[in-house]
């Protein structure tokens, strides 16, 4: 993970190159989601149940 990789003309070590994946497909996770709701769609659960499917289960979504 320290070795050194060229990434859009910058020397980074792919442990930084992975965080900045995995955070920049967070980002766009978050942003799909938000965009699903404002639609009056369902939205899956990505990390676990998602708000309406703690209700399928007759539970209360955990507080964040």
């Amino acid at each position: 993970l320290q070795e050194r990789i060229n990434f859009i003309g910058q020397q980074m070590p792919n442990g930084s190159l992975l965080m900045f994946l995995i955070q920049h497909q967070n980002h766009h996770r978050g942003q799909m989601t938000v965009l699903m709701r404002q639609a009056g769609l369902t939205v899956p659960g990505i990390y676990g149940p998602a708000k309406e499917e703690w209700a399928k289960f007759g539970l209360e979504a955990p507080k964040m």
